[in-house]
């Protein structure tokens, strides 16, 4: 399978990337500078919102990873939902309609357990509201998108490497756990284009 993974330079794309290649896939990395991209992959310049950048690196794929990101230093609470609407033209134009996007569990509530719907999740909202806004308007432009999707929703995201195992929720929070590492997100997300059951759900994980 061709796979485009955008931002692929980042923590969370440099772990799909790995787990990509590893699964065999033929692998396109879109990035902003080109030596930033991983190793073993074919390289495709592109910004997030850049449509006609994204849409040549989509040419003759068979699925898309989003792995984009809030940087906290650079405070552009829009990426998100302008990155995603340009990655779906984008798709659109190229014939792709499978995707997988890397959200947030933090924006959530989704029968959560009680520490994290009545004390973590309003802390979040409070502190991260506007990096929160932006999480769900690039979900809600996915569900509101023809294309066959999956929003990946990890918990609080760390580094090491990932656990032998992970849990997943489908349209619902694994209650009681809390974090989850770059390397998990990068595989689930890779698994997830094997995994039909998925598709136009939102999937919570965690280790």
């Amino acid at each position: 399978m061709r796979v485009v993974i955008v931002g692929a330079s980042g923590r969370s794309g440099r772990a799909a990337v790995t787990h990509a290649l590893a699964a065999g896939h033929e692998v396109v990395s879109v990035v902003r500078r080109p030596e930033s991209a991983p190793e073993g992959t074919i390289v495709a310049t592109a910004d997030a919102r850049d449509v006609a950048g994204l849409t040549a690196a989509l040419r003759g794929a068979d699925a898309v990873i989003s792995t984009i990101g809030h940087v906290r230093a650079d405070g552009d609470v829009v990426l998100l939902q302008e990155g995603m609407a340009a990655l779906l033209t984008a798709m659109d134009a190229a014939g792709v309609s499978r995707v997988i996007a890397v959200s947030a569990s933090g924006a959530y509530v989704a029968q959560d357990d009680p520490l994290s719907r009545f004390v973590a999740k309003p802390i979040l909202e409070r502190v991260l509201k506007a990096n929160n806004t932006d999480t769900r308007a690039m979900d809600a432009a996915l569900a509101a998108s023809a294309a066959e999707w999956t929003s990946l929703r990890p918990s609080r995201l760390i580094p090491g490497t990932g656990a032998a195992d992970y849990r997943a929720g489908v349209d619902r929070t694994v209650r009681w756990h809390y974090s989850t590492r770059f390397d998990t997100v990068g595989r689930a997300a890779v698994e997830a284009l094997a995994r039909p059951e998925w598709i136009r759900h939102a999937v919570y994980i965690t280790e």
